[in-house]
């Protein structure tokens, strides 16, 4: 005769090796999927009083296994996210820059200038008549689209550009970050 407690234990035994399982496999699938291609990410600030400058820079992943030939940004199929057409666009060397309604299209013109995994380039860029909160406010403005190659070379890889504050607004913070601590120092004594 099996004892009831015995019984229980060992079907909850079982079961927690199969959520285990179920786990890794989960998570090798997951791993997997999220080291194929490129992993792109993005940085943007802004200077200037209008009209305003806006700076970017793009990255792929140290574990990507494609490289970077071209970004559309603030974009994704269909859809324009920017609050304005862009004045104007550039890029670094062996880039080009074009502006396509509400976005831009940056693209590498060998393979030779991509952005390979871990690494990062800076240089890309445009100019436009609305200010940095009116981009801030602009539904999805930061979501764009790296592809390994040219345009539609791949699925592509959608990712969120992240905004990086302005100096002033860094130094205003650390300034008060200062002012609280002081305080709070001072109260302690």
């Amino acid at each position: 005769m099996i004892n009831a407690s015995h019984f229980i234990r060992t079907q909850c035994v079982k079961a927690a090796r199969c959520a285990l399982v179920g786990t890794l496999l989960t998570t090798g699938s997951a791993l997997s999927v999220m080291a194929q291609g490129e992993i792109a990410s993005g940085t943007i600030s802004s200077s200037g009083v209008g009209p305003y400058a806006y700076s970017l820079t793009f990255s792929d992943a140290a574990g990507a296994t494609s490289p970077i030939g071209s970004v559309w940004y603030s974009w994704v199929p269909g859809q324009f996210f920017l609050p304005g057409t862009p004045t104007s666009a550039s890029a670094p060397t062996g880039w080009s820059a074009t502006v396509f309604n509400n976005s831009v299209q940056f693209v590498a013109s060998s393979a030779s200038y991509d952005i390979t995994a871990g690494h990062s380039l800076s240089g890309f860029g445009y100019d436009a008549t609305f200010s940095p909160s009116q981009l801030a406010a602009a539904p999805n403005s930061s979501e764009s689209v790296a592809y390994s190659a040219g345009l539609f070379s791949d699925n592509g890889y959608t990712f969120n550009v992240l905004t990086v504050p302005e100096p002033a607004t860094v130094s205003l913070l650390v300034c008060g970050a200062s002012a609280l601590c002081l305080f709070a120092r001072r109260k302690q004594d």
